[in-house]
C-alpha cells in the first residue's frame, strides 16, 4: 500500500492525501470530514508519521468510512491509532480484507451529518457520502484521473455498469461546491454542473 507524506486542507473542515498504487497504476486519494461528532476519514491511505500527527490534531476521529469492499486500504491501523469504528455497506461486508464494525444505511447518518447515497454496479457495497454543506464524497463511482478527468468507473471495473449509470442520477439535483475521490484530485469549482454534465450525457 503506497504511503502519502503530506496532508492538504481544502476547507476548514475538509482534508484530502494522494498517492500512486503501482499496482495499479493510479493515485489512490483518501479523505477526512470535521462535523460536530468528531472527523470521519474516507478509504483511508497510509500517511506518513509526521502527516499522520497533523491530522490527528484537527480532532477527535469518530469513524472511518469503506465507500466499497476493495477500499479495506490502511482502514486497520487507522482504526487501531484512532481507536475509531470501520463502516461499510452490508454488500461490502464479505469481501472487505478488513472486518467493520458497524453497517452504513441510508437512513442514518453517518456522525449526524453525511448521507449516505447507494450506488450498486459499481464495487461491490458501493457508496457516496454526500455533506449537506455542500461536499460529495464518491468512491469508485466516479473517478478524476488523469488524461481522462472526470469519468464514470470504467466498464471492466464495474458489477453492472448500466445499473450504476442509472444509480448515479440520485446524484443530479444535490447541491454541492466540492466533489472528493478514492482516485484522483477533488473537484472544487462547479463539481455539482460538472457531475451533471457529465451524467447527462449518459441518459442520451
Amino acid at each position: 500500500m503506497p504511503k502519502a507524506d503530506t496532508i492538504e486542507q481544502i476547507t476548514a473542515d475538509l482534508w484530502i492525501w494522494q498517492a500512486y498504487e503501482e499496482l495499479i497504476r493510479a493515485d489512490l486519494s483518501s479523505c477526512a470530514i470535521r462535523t460536530d461528532e468528531g472527523l470521519v476519514i474516507v478509504d483511508p491511505i497510509e500517511l506518513a508519521q509526521d502527516a499522520l500527527d497533523e491530522l490527528e490534531a484537527q480532532g477527535v476521529v469518530s469513524a472511518i468510512v469503506l465507500t466499497n469492499a476493495n477500499h479495506s486500504r490502511s482502514a486497520s491501523r487507522f482504526r487501531k491509532r484512532f481507536n475509531a469504528p470501520i463502516l461499510a455497506h452490508p454488500d461490502a461486508l464479505a469481501k472487505l480484507e478488513t472486518a467493520a464494525d458497524s453497517v452504513l444505511r441510508t437512513e442514518k447518518l453517518v456522525a449526524g451529518t453525511l448521507q449516505v447515497i447507494c450506488l450498486p454496479g459499481a464495487g461491490p457495497g458501493e457508496v457516496a457520502l454526500f455533506d449537506p454543506r455542500g461536499r460529495l464524497h464518491i468512491g469508485d463511482a466516479l473517478v478524476n484521473l488523469d488524461p481522462a478527468g472526470l469519468s464514470v468507473l470504467p466498464a471492466k471495473y464495474c458489477t453492472d455498469s448500466v445499473g450504476l449509470t442509472g444509480a448515479l442520477q440520485a446524484l443530479v439535483g444535490l447541491r454541492f461546491d466540492i466533489v472528493t475521490f478514492a482516485h484522483g484530485l477533488p473537484l472544487v469549482t462547479n463539481a455539482a454542473a460538472k457531475v451533471s454534465a457529465l451524467l447527462a450525457g449518459f441518459g442520451k
